[in-house]
C-alpha cells in the first residue's frame, strides 16, 4: 500500500428532513406556552418553515436556500425538563443557509438572531417584521454572509443576539468584519432576560 496517498475525506452526510407528524398540535402548544403569538406560529407553519416531526414531536425549523429548497433543519424538543429541552441540527444541514425569512428587496435591513425561537419571539413583539431575518443557530456568521451575498441591496445589519458574554464577543467579531465592508452594524439586545424569548415571557 502506498503511504503517501492523501487520506480519504469522510463523505458528507446526505440531508433529509425528519418525517412529519400527522398534525402540529404539540409544536403549536409548546411555542404558545413560550409566549409566541399564535399568528406568528401559524405563519411559520403555513409557509413550510416549521412543522412537527414524528415520532419525537420536535419543532423542526426548516432552512430554505434561494431556490426554496430545504437544505437545513434545526430541531427543538417540545418537552423541557428543567428548561433544557433537546436541540440540535439535522445531520447534513447546510449551516451557510441556517434558518431564515425571505428577503424583501425594498428593505435594506437584516435582523440577525441566534435561534429560531428568538426570531419568533422578536416577531411577536414587533409584528411589522415579516421578512429580512436570519437565525444563525450558533454564533458563526456564515448564514449572514450568504444572505448578504444573495441580497446586495442590504446595507444595515441589526444584531439581535443574546445578552451574554459569548454574544458580546460575537457582536465585536461581526462588527469588525462587516463595518469595514461598508455595512452599518447596530444592536438590539433584550432589555431583560438572557435572550429574546426570556424577554418576551
Amino acid at each position: 500500500k502506498r503511504t503517501h496517498d492523501p487520506p480519504e475525506e469522510p463523505a458528507k452526510q446526505e440531508f433529509s428532513l425528519p418525517p412529519p407528524s400527522a398534525d402540529n398540535r404539540r409544536v403549536f402548544a409548546y411555542l404558545s406556552k413560550r409566549g409566541i403569538a399564535k399568528q406568528v406560529v401559524g405563519a411559520f407553519l403555513s409557509s413550510g418553515l416549521l412543522y412537527e416531526d414524528t415520532p419525537y414531536h420536535n419543532c423542526v425549523f426548516v432552512g430554505r436556500n434561494a431556490r426554496d429548497e430545504a437544505v437545513f433543519a434545526n430541531k427543538r424538543g417540545t418537552y423541557d425538563q428543567d428548561g433544557s429541552g433537546f436541540k440540535g441540527d439535522v445531520p447534513g444541514s447546510d449551516k451557510s443557509i441556517a434558518f431564515r425569512l425571505p428577503c424583501d428587496p425594498s428593505i435594506d435591513t437584516i435582523y440577525v438572531f441566534e435561534a429560531p425561537i428568538d426570531l419568533m419571539s422578536y416577531m411577536t413583539l414587533h409584528r411589522d417584521l415579516t421578512s429580512n431575518a436570519v437565525a444563525l443557530c450558533c454564533l458563526h456568521d456564515g448564514a449572514l454572509e450568504t444572505y448578504l451575498k444573495e441580497n446586495p441591496h442590504i446595507k444595515h445589519i441589526i444584531l439581535c443576539l443574546d445578552a451574554d458574554k459569548w454574544a458580546q464577543e460575537a457582536i465585536l467579531r461581526i462588527r469588525g468584519k462587516y463595518e469595514p465592508q461598508g455595512y452599518i452594524v447596530t444592536t438590539d439586545l433584550p432589555a431583560c432576560g438572557k435572550d429574546w424569548n426570556e424577554h418576551l415571557q
